[in-house]
């Protein structure tokens, strides 16, 4: 061949080159791999053209290929930096971790031995080598932590190599398995890369199927449809049959639970969900649809606080909608927590105006109930109309509180003694006034309402008279000897007796006849 033919070869497979180098700024990879392919055949000992179409594959997806041609690019000039990074990529793409960290650190040698590389280029190929023996390691480990059940302690450790190296099936797939019962979403993320490249793998399809169900009850049905698929092409997939058999047991659980509800069997209805709970409680997000039905049965049963524990799980874990929000608002409110009660109702009318009757009624109650229960303060049922059964309800309640038989107590058990005996006193004044008392019956009279928190009862002096009465009660004598609103006695005999008795009777003691009415 003449010099004028080589020069006319060599000016062809460049020009392909340059071609295959422009389809491929402009994102044309298909075209670049031709351009390169067409120049190998022209020129097949020309490292930088393997190299390319390498390049060219890596943006393609095709890991294989890729490595294929970094290997012959890196034989062909074995300090090609450039190269070795591809063959790099592709291999722990592909999760051949061992072979990438084996080839970089030959080539390595033969750079730093050769003397012709940069520093940055050095020190790329060292980053290069940790990161593949990292992922190695890391992806190991998993593998381990997922036979000892810790599959958190995995996903935290795949974390970074799946960043590193998205399209890794190797990693990606024990990622969503770990992953899938925590965050199904996140998962499902990983798995996209793999949609079209494995389609018909029926790990993948398992894991896809995974995810759904960890979506709990929204993605049972498409999970069952994949496992089917799945078992199609191989009948003897143990973890896509068993994953089935798991669906449909919670499945038919769950719907024997809501029979039973709906023909009033609460108790039933709670055995059956809790069997569906029970059997998986790693599905958080069917649990939570499981346990707000759980919640309802529950009220039925007067199991107020074993609901208000299952609604709360329930809207922890992705339930939010009106009907659990008024659910959980009923709860409250029998539980006496008015304030949350009127939130979570004021959340599900704002969702569902039909709930906005429900709310107004709610909020009437609920103001009623936050005023001091005057009649539970003295032990009387609701709206006692009876004055002598006040009367007599209010003296045993002072012989309960009153300070002088908690003088020996603790320091808070004195004080706690103190605020019983005055609210003792504020609740007599009120239901002992058939005025004040006719207006809190009636809803009138609140807390902040004037008349509510005076002690007159009727005794038209104020807290003084009723001290009076408390000592002419207890055989004092009247005056307010000794006797006081103020917290506890200070000097005399709190039930109007002098000195002398009280030294007989000795401090604390009752005077006698104490608990004769």
């Amino acid at each position: 061949m003449s010099v004028d033919e080589e020069d006319s070869v060599a000016e062809t497979w460049e020009s392909l080159k340059e071609k295959g180098n422009q389809e491929f700024k402009n994102k044309s990879y298909e075209a670049a791999v031709n351009y390169y392919s067409k120049a190998i055949d022209l020129n097949p000992s020309e490292a930088v053209l393997f190299s390319n179409r390498s390049a060219a594959y890596l943006q393609k997806g095709s890991y294989a290929e890729a490595a294929a041609d970094a290997r012959v690019a890196v034989q062909l000039d074995k300090c090609f930096c450039k190269a070795y990074t591809r063959l790099h990529t592709a291999l722990c793409n592909l999760g051949e971790f061992g072979e990438a960290v084996a080839a970089l650190q030959e080539g390595l040698q033969h750079v730093v031995t050769a003397g012709n590389a940069t520093p940055q280029e050095v020190a790329n190929l060292r980053e290069l080598i940790a990161s593949a023996t990292e992922a190695k390691s890391a992806l190991d480990r998993a593998k381990q932590m997922v036979e000892r059940d810790t599959a958190q302690e995995a996903v935290r450790l795949l974390r970074g190599p799946l960043k590193k190296f998205p399209d890794c099936p190797a990693i990606a797939f024990l990622f969503a398995r770990c992953c899938a019962p925590s965050s199904p979403d996140e998962a499902n993320e990983a798995l996209k890369a793999f949609a079209y490249s494995h389609s018909s793998d029926t790990l993948y399809l398992y894991l896809r199927a995974l995810v759904f169900y960890y979506r709990g009850q929204d993605g049972f049905k498409s999970a069952q449809t994949i496992l089917r698929e799945v078992l199609g092409m191989d009948p003897d997939n143990s973890d896509a049959r068993i994953l089935l058999k798991k669906i449909r047991h919670v499945e038919s659980k769950k719907e024997e639970g809501n029979a039973a509800f709906k023909e009033k069997r609460s108790r039933d209805a709670v055995e059956a969900y809790s069997s569906a709970i029970d059997f998986d409680p790693s599905n958080t997000r069917m649990s939570a649809v499981l346990r707000g039905n759980r919640a309802a049965a529950r009220m039925d049963l007067n199991d107020f606080k074993g609901a208000l524990m299952d609604c709360e799980f329930a809207m922890s874990n992705g339930g939010s909608s009106a009907k659990l929000f008024a659910r959980r608002s009923r709860i409250q409110e029998r539980l006496e927590n008015y304030e949350d009660a009127v939130r979570d109702m004021q959340e599900a009318a704002q969702q569902d105006r039909s709930f906005e009757a429900e709310l107004n009624h709610l909020k009437a109650r609920a103001k009623k109930a936050r005023r001091k229960d005057y009649y539970k303060t003295l032990g009387l049922p609701q709206n006692e109309s009876n004055a002598d059964t006040i009367k007599r309800a209010y003296k045993r309640a002072c012989l309960q509180w009153h300070p002088d038989k908690w003088a020996h107590a603790s320091e808070e058990e004195k004080t706690h003694a103190e605020k019983e005996f005055k609210e003792i006193g504020e609740a007599f004044g009120v239901l002992s006034d058939p005025q004040k008392k006719r207006m809190y019956d009636s809803g009138m009279m609140d807390n902040d309402v004037e008349g509510a928190n005076q002690h007159a009862g009727g005794f038209g002096g104020g807290e003084q008279d009723i001290a009076n009465m408390m000592n002419m009660m207890f055989g004092g004598g009247g005056g307010g000897a000794g006797f006081t609103f103020g917290g506890f006695p200070q000097g005399g005999d709190p039930f109007g007796g002098g000195g002398a008795r009280r030294s007989r009777r000795g401090r604390g003691g009752m005077p006698q006849g104490f608990y004769r009415f």
